[in-house]
């Protein structure tokens, strides 16, 4: 159960680093535009589609995490992603939706994307920061990647076959040997129903916790709720481009 319990765990700080850097990446590329030395519209034209596709790099990370490989059917696989909400989709191409439709690496390929906008951009002048600030950002949607793929490990390697199997045949041989070594040491039938039916069931009860706790990612009730994180991060990037964000604070004299 302990076992179980620190992947759960793992798993829930993976998901919330990958989201954190993959903000603060979004973030520092906006706030850099503060100093882009373009025309206004290409800036505004750069902002949204950034979040639009940060939106969705969150969302097919979520959705790649809930799929272990074996319960979604190949259909089940290819829409989830897009069932998470999304930030103005419709707002892409439709080109490049049926690619990421289509893709078997939907992660990677919107990954891919950002920094290739980031790139086009650079040559636009609307990131015209100096380069070793502007490396900020990359290393936030790396650092990112990186965190996506400890939750990978954790969503998609189980327990050990020969662990579990163990485990649990050592369980039912407590339960058959409970009731005689009981009926041994107590004489009172009722007593020895009642101490057999608890100490049974607490160590099923513990093996269920750790099977229900083993992985986080899907959609069982005692999962992670993918759509709670994608709504947390579309707020956050919907914050991002929101004029009273992009207004300084001024001090009062």
């Amino acid at each position: 159960t302990q076992q179980a319990y620190q992947r759960f765990q793992m798993g829930a700080i993976a998901t919330h680093e990958m989201r954190g850097e993959w903000f603060d990446a979004c973030s520092s590329l906006v706030a850099f535009c503060k100093h882009s030395e373009a025309n206004i519209s290409l800036v505004l034209r750069f902002q949204h589609k950034l979040i639009r596709l940060f939106s969705m790099l969150h969302s097919v990370a979520l959705a790649d995490l809930e799929d272990d490989g074996y319960h979604y059917e190949e259909t089940r696989r290819r829409h989830r992603a897009f069932e998470l909400p999304l930030l103005d989709v419709g707002g892409l191409d439709i080109d490049s939706l049926k690619t990421l439709r289509d893709s078997d690496t939907k992660v990677e390929l919107v990954f891919q994307w950002i920094q290739q906008l980031v790139v086009e951009n650079i040559k636009t002048r609307v990131l015209s920061i100096p380069p070793p600030v502007l490396t900020r950002a990359f290393q936030e949607l790396a650092n990112g990647m990186v965190k996506y793929h400890d939750a990978l490990v954790i969503a998609h390697v189980p327990f050990p076959f020969p662990y579990m199997q163990t485990a649990e045949v050592l369980l039912v041989l407590h339960w058959i040997f409970t009731p005689v070594i009981l009926a041994a040491w107590t004489m009172d039938t009722h007593w020895a129903f009642l101490l057999c039916f608890i100490s049974v069931l607490f160590l099923w009860s513990l093996n269920a916790i750790a099977c229900e706790l083993e992985n986080p990612f899907g959609e069982d009730a005692n999962d992670l709720d993918a759509d709670h994180a994608q709504h947390l991060m579309n707020t956050r990037l919907l914050m991002l481009i929101r004029p009273s964000t992009l207004r300084v604070p001024k001090l009062n004299m």
